[in-house]
């Protein structure tokens, strides 16, 4: 079977679609369910959480317990102890 240009341009609208209609159903479904998705696609592919993804879905998304990064986790300075109890993680 050929990869022919239609079959090509076929995909990339189904791709296309399929985006569109995600973020089509997050603006109905709300910040907390795409919070809930990103959280659980993070975890599953385990990705590197980062401290501003971290507030992103705390403050924005307004998750319970999301997953932190690994330096506010486990704090090794004062510095970073300090912020940590500052900021009630």
């Amino acid at each position: 079977m050929m990869f022919t240009i239609q079959t090509g341009l076929q995909l990339l609208a189904a791709i296309a679609t399929y985006l569109l209609g995600m973020a089509f159903a997050g603006s109905f479904l709300g910040r907390a369910w795409m919070g809930t998705v990103d959280v659980f696609l993070h975890k599953t592919l385990k990705m590197e959480v980062t401290v501003g993804k971290y507030f992103y879905w705390k403050y924005f998304c307004n998750i319970q317990n999301p997953p932190k990064p690994k330096n506010l986790a486990q704090p090794k300075g004062l510095a970073d102890q300090l912020v940590c109890k500052f900021l009630d993680l």
